[in-house]
């Protein structure tokens, strides 16, 4: 085994509540899987087991489970989305696993939380050479056909010649003497007497071990363990081994009707029924209605098969009353009717029951009389219910007998039979008969009458076929659906009787020692063995002796002769059973389409697919194929098909990248079926090659070198409706052989013209030609069968031309077209290139294109070596740069004026991102499904657009020219190759760097918590990344030239080479809304996102000048909301200062030195309030510190303002008071307050602008007055600055004379929970609609605004949560998550407000004043930031909590809840094309359409809240 395929590791998600069975989990021994969780189960405790061997040298014993242990990547204990568990195959087989959510150990098996691992074996010669299962070619040979046993060699030394490397035996055990079919098997433990006397299991075993030694062919045979033949030994010293009369006593009328059926074969055979009723023996057509008339009308009615359904209503009303006699009436009953049914119990006749316990309760409510009379109503209409089932049922029955007949006797595709007679029987017997008399029906109902156990027990079902039904059930034990043998639905064989295992051991321990035993002589002779009629043995019984089979021999090969019509009961046979390869028969395909269909079903990857990875995701599979040319059950080709249809086919199954098979006759060209039962001819011995023989040589070393030399790709076309071309390609070495076949699935009168075909590459050689064909027309017409052994056709001829130098074909011509040397075209010959014909090539690559594959593998070293050139450039890139790299939408892309946008893709659209997230959204969607028709895969092949798009666009910016130069040096061996693999080598190229590229973000930001965290974590600290970059139509305000260093570059015209602006990167609010222009730099929203993207993420300078930046804004205390282009900033949002000054709180405790900011410079823009904006940077400068406390002073001091240019030209919706503002700190309680009802200075600030409905310049939400957030974002900085004092690096401690911090944060704690809780008994405002809630605001002019329940109280329940009681603060935190928590975010207002509206969309034209034109913004829709500070509360607090002993355990059981609504986030960013989190859902977490898809807010309050875990 190769080291590649050592380390193969495939990994397996979990999801919860799903199914894991719906494909196969294909492993081979020695590879590892490794189980992640999906983000659904990551919040929950799971529990994982299996029963699979974790320990060399263990055995494996089924639903002996041990439970696995995870490994979490993550240093930090809460952080465990990543958690994982591997473990390697130890050995082949199939093995189970379950997982828990509930901390059980418990398997519940319900289909859910569960799945199997299939490990295939490893088959091998005797010299330890592996044979490959997708490198099987087998021969089917009729045991019996062999005959004496020292013949054998000769008569199977074809399959060596031929090429093959697996035999398989039908069965070699003693077959049933009267019809010698070789599936009804006399004796499992004995061989077949044809063999010789004295031949035994170990002689098999020798030339088996021959054979292999010898030969290089491996030997399977069947085992049956479904039925055998009507004298098994089994049957005779233990019927209960059979369906019989006895335990089975549901098929008693069915038995009799088989007797019925079988009496009227014999009348009509002696002539009893022409006279009477005109029905002969020997019957035509027409009389199949007259039989119909006799069978329903006359002679199955008078047996009465009804009453073996029904009860004696006089008798059970007798026992009915004697029993209720001396029993006390019951209250009126409410137990339903319908409950009481018939119980049929034995079977006799009348003496069907009920449940006379159920009666009594259902009718002794009244008089006895009543009661009586109630209950023979019932059964009266009960009988009558069954007796029109069992009419349909009869009637269903003559319908299957007519149906079987016409088949039998008058159908072309059927056996013709010229008379009614016992060997020619109308229908079949459904059942096995003592001494195999078929008796008088007179005489079996005497004999049911009298219950003869010692006949009953020998009448036994036999075994069959039933159409449409479900295998996963018995239809022999089926009591309670429809009888098939009463319905005649079953197409019986009548040489064997169905088995009957029951449930378990103990219900029948002789047949399954019997069938131990068997299983044994089996697993210790053959390589494998085919599991015949699968489909109907019971599941539990085959998976018993499967595992059997593997413990004497681990690496024992099962294929499963599995005809279930359903693909997914086919994945539960052979998860269950471990079968390895499925039988499947081209004779299913009706033309070259569906033939191509199916070859591409079977095996192999497409053609160009994406190159793997040896750690990757395990794709469930469809079970591997065993793909027939013809199987012994098949009908013959050459009679079905036409003579000129063998060679083609088999051409085509060769090339399946499968394991294939072909049965004994058809190398030979036997122009009939070898039947299984009726062959008593012997083959002939090898002589010399006849028929296909050497083409069959030819073709089956083709199979193995595909195989071998790992040609696993595939592609299948077709050049006319008969003419398929089959492609199969070396992914590695890039050769290709094609194989091009004229079928022939019927005479054709006219040829079809076949296209040409093109061809981009070397043709190295034809490897060869064939034809079948011949000039006796009536060949197969007139063919004589040899008396004693099995022949084939004469006077064919297969002509072979191998190694055919290309121009001197018989069949095709090659041509250069003149404007591409790359390409051949190869034109047919149409008079020659005829059905019966195969050719192939083997196609290698052009020099050119080899050496760019080269440079292009190369390519990956590109990627792993830390001196590579690729990765010195990637060390040079910032994330800056990396923004533009990896990111970037479209109004982003657009701003920098180097006329780029994103890409679009024709048939698809525009990708989310310029960069090369945009390309990997798309890439992974591929690469997960294989999807090489998306329109992505066809745009490569189709031209160089997109490959310049991406080296062009870096090579237009200088900070990544370099990396620019890079892609367009390796895309320039990208378009020398061909088109059908450039998508696999441009995902190659775009996938490799990309790692690359985000691995080196999270080195860049460097923090310890980033870098030892899990991917979500990650995925959320990316957002920094995505979100912060240089846009040039939305910059900061120069930054003072005196400011500390670092100072920021300065960036310079690269034409012009004019200095015109610094290197300082902002924030977006969001993507794409809010990302460039005047919509791009929010004051609020980049401070609220400050400590996730920016402080926690490392990005320590970037934050630094972000918050000088917007500081030398300030004027009239406040930051601008919008930043605009500075000079048209919005100065109305209250809140946004208060976010500036926690941020530079939070700057100061977590950056190293971080105290120092306060003494930067500020560039003052506006040294004033009314003073002009100062043009030069560095006119006027002021430490940080004394901006700060210009603020307070301004608050404290109060100050009312106006907008300046107010009107229309700044605002087209507010009116004239909105522009008015007022800050103010109250004195009497501490509190910061502000706005008017006219305006909406919060986050909440939603204006509404619909004429039509009446909202505009209604604000959706003032909160005017003191919000609550603010109060606490202003105690939290009062708190931090008091510690600066301290610290001595702020040097006030009041403001003023005024108040002093001390005095101020007291007036806050004092009054917060009086003017904010309202108690749960709370009754002292009629606006009081929630109770254990904390007010929104406190003095609003609209009075009931105070008291809407919103998420607002959140963010000061994290920032100050001194001012909190912590009783009460827990109460609202429940109401949080009783009445606000959504899927992803949290609503913005109770759902019981009448102002609530929970689907937002802006583009509301209708009437309603609180929903027209998105006015709810803040009415109910659920924002994802408010979730960072809800999940960040619940964690504090129960911290707080958790110290008393009355809520022991409420931490844990937080940490729990915080991890469960995590999983969430993880789903979302995960599925969601622009990676990231949106700003808000609708209710219930509905996509919402006009929300960003990506928020700066939204990733930051969720980054932060793993940072809060982190540090418990």
């Amino acid at each position: 085994m190769s080291s590649e395929e050592e380390h193969q590791i495939r990994v397996i998600v979990l999801n919860e509540n799903a199914s894991q069975t719906a494909g196969l989990n294909c492993l081979k021994k020695s590879w590892h899987v490794k189980f992640v969780l999906a983000p659904s189960l990551v919040g929950k405790t799971v529990r994982l087991f299996t029963d699979c061997p974790l320990q060399k040298g263990s055995p494996f014993k089924r639903h002996e489970y041990s439970e696995l242990k995870w490994v979490t990547p993550s240093k930090f204990k809460y952080d465990n989305s990543d958690r994982y568990v591997t473990f390697e195959c130890l050995l082949p087989g199939t093995f189970h696993y379950y997982y828990t959510t509930n901390n059980s150990n418990e398997f519940l098996n319900t289909g859910a939380n569960t799945g199997y691992l299939l490990v295939e074996p490893q088959l091998k010669f005797d010299d330890g050479e592996e044979l490959p299962i997708d490198c099987i070619q087998c021969l089917t040979q009729l045991s019996k056909s062999l005959g004496n046993f020292e013949d054998w060699e000769g008569r199977l030394e074809i399959s060596k010649h031929t090429g093959y490397n697996m035999i398989h035996f039908t069965p070699i055990q003693k077959l049933y003497h009267v019809s010698n079919s070789s599936y009804s098997i006399t004796d499992h433990h004995k061989l077949n007497p044809l063999f010789g006397e004295g031949v035994t299991f170990d002689h098999i075993k020798q030339l088996v071990d021959k054979m292999s030694k010898e030969w290089k062919i491996l030997s399977i045979t069947d085992l049956v363990y479904n039925h055998a033949a009507n004298d098994c030994e089994i049957l005779k010293n233990h019927p209960d081994s059979a369906y019989n009369l006895i335990n089975s006593p549901h098929l008693k009328p069915a038995f009799l009707l088989d007797s019925i059926l079988m009496q009227f074969t014999k009348d009509a055979e002696q002539g009893l029924l022409e006279k009477e009723y005109g029905i002969p023996a020997k019957i035509e057509e027409h009389h199949l209605d007259v039989i119909q008339h006799y069978l329903a009308e006359i002679v199955i009615p008078k047996y009465r098969l009804h009453e073996f359904y029904m009860c004696d209503v006089k008798q059970i009303l007798k026992e009915f009353r004697a029993q209720i006699k001396n029993l006390s009436r019951d209250e009126s009953s409410n137990i339903d009717e319908s409950g009481l049914k018939l119980i049929h119990n034995n079977y006799r006749r009348l003496e069907s029951t009920v449940d006379m316990e159920l009666a009594i309760k259902l009718y002794y409510h009244q008089s006895i009389e009543d009661a009586c009379q109630a209950l023979e109503d019932r059964l009266i209409y009960l009988n009558h219910l069954k007796m029109d089932e069992i009419e349909n049922d009869l009637k269903r029955a003559i319908s299957c007998c007519i149906d079987s007949s016409r088949y039998h006797f008058f159908e072309s595709h059927g056996p013709r039979y010229p008379q009614i007679s016992i060997r020619t029987p109308f229908v079949g017997n459904n059942f096995a008969y003592p001494n195999d008399e078929f008796r008088h029906p007179d005489d079996i109902e005497k004999i049911l009458d009298t219950n003869n156990e010692d006949y009953l027990k020998y009448c036994m079902a036999h075994n069959g076929w039933v159409m449409n039904t479900n295998p996963l059930k018995n239809f022999a034990e089926d009591v309670l659906g429809p009888n098939v043998y009463l319905r005649r639905e079953l197409i019986q064989w009548s040489d064997i009787v169905k088995l009957r295992f029951g449930d378990k051991y103990e219900d029948s321990p002789a047949l399954w020692d019997y069938m131990k035993e068997y299983t044994r002589l089996i697993a210790t002779t053959f390589h494998g063995a085919r599991l015949d009629n699968c489909h109907s043995t019971p599941i539990h019984v085959a998976q018993y002796f499967m595992d059997y089979a593997r413990k004497i021999n681990p690496n024992f090969y099962v294929v499963g002769e599995l005809f279930t019509g359903d693909e997914n009961i086919d994945t539960i046979f052979v998860n269950q059973l471990g079968i390895n390869s499925l039988v499947r028969e081209s004779l299913n395909a009706w033309d070259g389409f569906e033939f191509g269909r199916l070859i591409s079903r079977y095996g192999g990857d497409v053609l160009g697919t994406f190159s793997q990875s040896s750690s990757r995701f395990l794709r469930p599979t469809v079970p591997h194929a065993f793909f027939y040319d013809q199987t012994h059950d098949n009908p013959c080709p050459i009679e079905r098909r036409s003579l000129e249809d063998v060679l083609p086919r088999s051409a085509l199954v060769t090339m399946t990248c499968c394991a294939i098979g072909s049965n004994r006759g058809y190398d030979e060209l036997v122009p009939h079926h070898i039947d299984v039962v009726h062959e008593r001819r012997f083959y002939s011995k090898w002589k010399e090659p006849t028929g296909l023989i050497e083409a069959r040589l030819i073709l089956n070393r083709l199979h193995t070198y595909l195989c071998k030399e790992n040609y696993s790709q595939i592609l299948v076309d077709l050049l006319s409706s008969s003419v398929v071309v089959i492609t199969r390609h070396n992914p590695q070495t890039h050769t290709s052989i094609l194989l091009i076949a004229h079928t022939a699935f019927k005479p054709q009168n006219e040829h079809e013209r076949i296209k040409s075909l093109n061809i981009q590459g070397h043709i190295d050689e034809i490897l060869f030609e064939m034809n079948i064909s011949t000039k006796h027309q009536d060949i197969v017409k007139n063919f004589q069968r040899n008396s004693s052994y099995i022949n084939g056709l004469d006077n064919v001829d297969v002509t072979i031309r191998e190694h055919v130098p290309v121009d001197q074909s018989s069949y095709i011509q090659i041509r250069l077209p003149a404007n591409d040397q790359k390409l051949k075209h190869i034109e047919f010959n149409q008079d020659k290139f005829v059905p019966g014909t195969v050719i192939a090539f083997k196609i290698s690559l052009l020099p050119n294109i080899k050496e760019a594959i080269v440079q292009l593998n190369n390519c990956q070293q590109e990627f792993t070596s830390s001196k590579s050139k690729f990765q010195l450039i990637v060390k040079s890139l910032s994330l800056i740069d990396l923004n533009r790299v990896l990111y970037r939408c479209s109004p982003e892309e657009i701003a920098d004026e180097n006329d780029f946008d994103v890409y679009g893709i024709p048939e698809h659209g525009k990708l989310n991102y310029c960069g090369l997230q945009g390309l990997m959204s798309e890439l992974d969607k591929i690469k997960m499904k294989n999807d090489l028709k998306h329109p992505l895969c066809q745009n490569v092949k189709e031209g160089n657009w997109l490959i310049d798009y991406v080296a062009n666009r870096l090579l237009a910016d200088k900070s990544t020219e370099q990396l620019g130069q890079w892609y367009k040096h390796y895309f320039s061996y990208l378009i020398e190759i061909p088109h059908y693999l450039q998508p696999s080598y441009f995902d190659l190229i775009i996938r490799g760097s990309y790692t690359c590229l985000v691995k080196h973000a999270y080195e860049v930001m460097g923090t310890e918590f980033i870098l030892q965290s899990s991917q979500f974590v990650k995925q959320l600290a990316m957002g920094s990344v995505q979100l912060c970059g240089h846009v040039k139509n939305a910059r900061l305000p120069l930054l003072s030239p005196n400011l500390n260093d670092p100072k920021p570059d300065t960036i310079v015209d690269e034409h012009t080479h004019v200095k015109y602006s610094q290197s300082c990167p902002t924030l977006a609010a969001g993507l794409p809304n809010f990302s460039a222009g005047i919509w791009r730099n929010w004051g609020r929203d980049t401070f609220i996102a400050m400590r996730g993207l920016m402080l926690i993420t490392g990005r320590y300078i970037q934050a630094k000048y972000l918050i000088l930046g917007y500081g030398g804004c300030l004027r009239h205390a406040l930051i601008p909301n919008l930043l605009g282009d500075v000079g048209i900033a919005r100065y109305n949002a209250r809140d946004a200062v208060w976010w500036w000054l926690h941020s530079i709180s939070e700057y100061t405790r977590m950056v190293p030195n971080g105290t120092d900011i306060l003494q930067d410079q500020i560039a003052r823009l506006y040294p004033t309030d009314d003073s002009p904006m100062q043009l030069a940077s560095g006119a006027y400068d002021q430490p940080l510190y004394e901006v700060i406390q210009e603020v307070l002073m301004k608050h404290v001091s109060k100050l009312k303002f106006r907008e300046r240019n107010a009107g229309y030209q700044i605002d087209r919706v507010m009116t004239d008071n909105g522009f008015n503002n007022e800050i103010g700190i109250d004195l009497n309680t501490g509190f910061v307050y502000g706005g008017n009802v006219n305006n909406c200075g919060t986050w909440m600030d939603k204006m509404g602008s619909s004429e039509k409905a009446g909202n505009i310049g209604h604000p959706g939400s003032p909160r005017d007055g003191s919000a609550v957030e603010l109060i606490g974002l202003c105690r939290s900085v009062l708190k931090w600055l008091l510690e600066m004092n301290k610290q001595g690096v702020y040097p006030y401690n009041s403001v003023d004379k005024i108040i002093t911090f001390h005095e101020w944060i007291e007036k806050i704690d004092l009054n917060f929970e009086k003017y904010f809780w309202i108690g749960e008994n709370d009754n002292s405002s009629p606006f009081i609609n929630r109770h254990s809630i904390y007010k929104d605001t406190v003095n609003s002019t609209l009075k009931w605004s105070d008291y809407q329940f919103r998420p607002n109280f959140l963010v000061a329940a994290v920032v100050a949560p001194e001012m909190f009681n912590s009783t009460h603060i827990w109460q609202a935190l429940t109401q949080v998550e009783l009445i606000l928590l959504g899927k992803y975010g949290i609503k913005t207002l109770d759902p019981s407000d009448l102002n609530y509206v929970g689907i937002y969309d802006n583009n509301d034209e209708g009437y309603d004043f609180k929903r027209a034109h998105g006015f709810n913004y803040h009415n109910g829709p659920e924002w994802v930031w408010l979730m960072g500070y809800y999940l960040r509360a619940k964690l504090y607090w129960a911290k707080v909590l958790d110290k008393d002993q009355k809520h022991q355990h409420i931490l844990s059981q937080t940490i729990e809840h915080i991890q469960q609504i995590l999983t969430n986030h993880q789903q979302f960013i995960n599925a969601n094309d622009w990676k990231g989190l949106t700003e808000l859902t609708s209710e219930n977490g509905e996509f919402c359409k006009n929300s960003c898809p990506v928020q700066a807010w939204s990733m930051s309050t969720l980054l932060e809240t793993m940072y809060d875990l982190k540090t418990l």
